[in-house]
């Protein structure tokens, strides 16, 4: 019986050996950079922040930019000092996180952990950045509340995004693993 042109029992077709053969080289450099993380979870927290807000102020900048109006700088100022306050609420609701899964015994992280995730960080980050939008643009609260109420809607969907890849990356902490 032939299937793709294979008859059973022939061996593999050296894509397929080639394919498996780097599968399992990333999936080794994975479970590497999770064992390394491991030891070091303040290390593993700080290159998670790293990334995303280098990723946020990039996206921030263009936002407030192109799509707002608002000038380069006043916008790239604006967006680095949220990103600054992010980052610190990133590392402090991280770290809660991360005990309330130790305390509650959560294993794994699924869509319901990610997303309880996701919207605790950005929920923080809202209460602290409105007023600094509103004071950096010359805007009022509530039209700050709408420019970051619209940024809140892409970062969502970008902390749960950035989150799970970054997990597939580096692994879960040790505080989600089964």
């Amino acid at each position: 019986m032939t299937f793709a042109g294979h008859t059973r029992g022939a061996s593999a077709p050296a894509s397929t050996s080639i394919s498996t053969t780097v599968t399992a080289a990333v999936d080794l450099r994975a479970t590497n950079r999770q064992r390394y993380f491991d030891t070091r979870p303040v290390l593993r927290r700080v290159v998670y922040v790293a990334g995303y807000e280098g990723l946020s102020v990039l996206f921030t900048v263009v936002v407030l930019s192109a799509l707002l109006g608002h000038g380069g700088g006043q916008s790239t100022v604006t967006a680095i000092l949220v990103s600054t306050t992010a980052t610190l609420w990133n590392y402090v609701w991280n770290t809660i996180f991360e005990a309330i899964e130790r305390r509650t015994g959560a294993k794994g992280r699924g869509v319901r952990a990610r997303a309880v995730h996701a919207i605790g960080y950005e929920g923080g980050v809202l209460l602290f950045t409105i007023p600094l939008v509103a004071f950096m643009l010359g805007v009022s609260l509530l039209e700050a509340f709408a420019i970051e109420g619209g940024l809140l809607v892409f970062f969502l969907v970008f902390t749960l995004i950035y989150t799970w890849v970054f997990d597939r990356l580096f692994g879960l902490p040790a505080s989600a693993r089964k």
